[in-house]
């Protein structure tokens, strides 16, 4: 489903403890370009592992666990990523 929200980087700003601006809306899009380019990778890993099972071991489960870690640290007061605990 697409979704559309005229104040999804004030939204964003908040979660991440930021105030809005330029500087913000760079920093958003570098966190959206870096996300984007890990899930394009994993999604190519994925499709790999899925024809050659004994590749990538669990090596793709860790990667994105590390990865939904990161965006929790950048995006500390997110209502979806506080329902995320790790051991």
């Amino acid at each position: 489903m697409i979704s559309f929200n005229m104040n999804h980087l004030k939204e964003a700003a908040r979660y991440a403890k930021q105030r809005t601006g330029v500087r913000f809306y760079f920093w958003h899009l570098t966190v959206s370009l870096v996300e984007a380019f890990w899930l394009f990778l994993w999604a190519i890993g994925s499709i790999v592992h899925a024809f050659f099972p004994f590749l990538l071991d669990f090596d793709l489960l860790v990667a994105r666990i590390n990865g939904i870690k990161k965006l929790k640290e950048k995006l500390p007061d997110d209502p979806r990523l506080k329902k995320v605990h790790f051991d």
